[in-house]
């Protein structure tokens, strides 16, 4: 029964997650180095070999028996019916599946099967080739898959004890607006939950799914846009591991197809090294976001660090308001952690933090060190994007850290001076309420 096979899989392959639950060695002697895995519940057999630094095969080799599936914990019914989707062969795990229980498509398997195919019920019967963990570079790519709203991994690697593992690149697009309400994560070395998240355009410091293009610096950019099929985002952020790295990526509301993305990292017998800042091998990136609304003259930390030690990397801002008097906030910088207002004043207004001013009068800009990538109203709202980098000017700290903006300020009733006063000012303008969306990247080590 055709309907009956499909809910145990798919004929669409997407790329999706690893983990082992365990393996055998292959017999034969064209591929004495081979392993037969089985992949978690709905993930690929890429991710799957890539979580134990090897090279997915796609030539599976059943000999038309379940046998491989016993031999790695598998105790399943069988069904003979032959392949017919490229997540096979397979395990139907999940108990919503009407085919639960069953071990499917292990007969008549083609040379040439998919390594990124994946189905939400299965766990697949994989094979793994060649040892890459100490490869000098790594990464994947993913071509008119879809994006879905179940969390899909599109890579996984591993790398030897000793060695650091970065990654470099991170490249996406997809039909117009689809990736507005995507999210990507990055999990470290066995991360629950993961430090990184990021919606594609925020990261690349713009908002409200502006897409001016063509624009770039070294660390990031749009490629493609100006209101044709879609935008295309890329990333050069420098993102440190020391085991393994798992990238996944979500749709926050429903299905899109034609989704690409590619990653790409390398092997390093040092730390990240910022334009000659040599971080420890134990750094790791932080993304700390906030995203709710901030009352006028409210204070918000944008980034904090209560302890330890670290490198403020970048921030980028988000903001839909009443009128653009919420650009008169300042931003002050504490470390140690503990140290009391003003702390250390690190602009005189929201625009000159962006090295901009006057509200940003010049229009957008999109520079090596800052840019305003993107400034809006529509009927009483103003919204506005733009980004910062530290690469430059870096933002270093031994005893925890934290970043402060206000939305608005207020100046001093006897000097006229704004940006040191807490309370009791005179206002600046008519700030309101803004909705606020940051994204501080952080270098943290202990």
């Amino acid at each position: 029964d055709t309907t009956t096979m499909l809910l145990c899989s798919s004929v669409f392959p997407v790329a999706v997650a690893l983990v082992v639950v365990g393996f055998v060695t292959m017999q034969g002697a064209m591929a004495q180095q081979d392993k037969y895995v089985m992949s978690k519940q709905g993930q690929s057999c890429a991710a799957a070999c890539g979580a134990i630094g090897r090279m997915c095969n796609p030539h599976v080799q059943t000999n038309n028996s379940d046998e491989l599936f016993h031999q790695l914990g598998i105790n399943c019914s069988t069904d003979p019916q032959p392949w017919w989707a490229a997540d096979q062969p397979s395990y139907c795990s999940d108990k919503s599946d009407e085919n639960y229980g069953k071990c499917v498509g292990y007969t008549q398997v083609p040379l040439n099967g998919s390594c990124q195919a994946q189905y939400w019920s299965v766990q697949r019967l994989c094979r793994c080739g060649q040892d890459i963990s100490q490869s000098p570079f790594f990464g994947t790519g993913l071509s008119g898959g879809s994006i879905t709203t179940n969390e899909t991994t599109i890579f996984t690697h591993a790398i030897p004890s000793g060695k650091v593992g970065i990654m470099t690149h991170y490249w996406t697009t997809a039909p117009k607006g689809a990736l507005a309400n995507a999210t990507v994560r990055y999990y470290v070395d066995g991360e629950t939950n993961a430090a990184i998240s990021f919606v594609p355009g925020i990261a690349c410091g713009v908002g409200f799914d502006d897409e001016a293009a063509p624009w770039g610096t070294k660390w990031f950019g749009v490629g493609a846009g100006n209101g044709g099929g879609g935008a295309a985002y890329f990333l050069n952020f420098k993102i440190p591991f020391t085991k393994s790295i798992k990238i996944t990526v979500q749709h926050n509301e429903k299905t899109h197809g034609g989704f690409y993305m590619i990653v790409r990292g390398m092997l390093s017998d040092q730390g990240v090294n910022i334009n000659g800042i040599q971080l420890p091998a134990s750094a790791k990136l932080l993304l700390q976001r906030v995203e709710r609304t901030i009352e006028p003259l409210e204070f918000v930390d944008v980034t904090n660090v209560p302890s330890g030690q670290g490198m403020h990397f970048m921030s980028t801002l988000v903001a839909t308001s009443g009128n653009l008097n919420f650009l008169e906030g300042c931003y002050h910088a504490y470390t140690p952690y503990n140290m009391t207002f003003p702390g250390i004043l690190l602009s005189t207004g929201t625009e000159d933090y962006f090295d901009s001013g006057w509200y940003f009068n010049a229009g957008e800009f999109h520079l090596p060190v800052s840019g305003m990538t993107h400034l809006g109203t529509s009927g009483a709202s103003t919204t506005l994007s733009a980004y910062r980098f530290h690469e430059m000017d870096p933002l270093t700290f031994t005893s925890g850290f934290r970043m402060q903006w206000r939305n608005g300020d207020e100046t001093d009733p006897h000097t006229g001076l704004k940006c040191f006063t807490q309370s009791g000012g005179n206002v600046v303008g008519k700030p309101t309420a803004t909705d606020l969306i940051s994204y501080s990247w952080v270098y943290t080590w202990q």
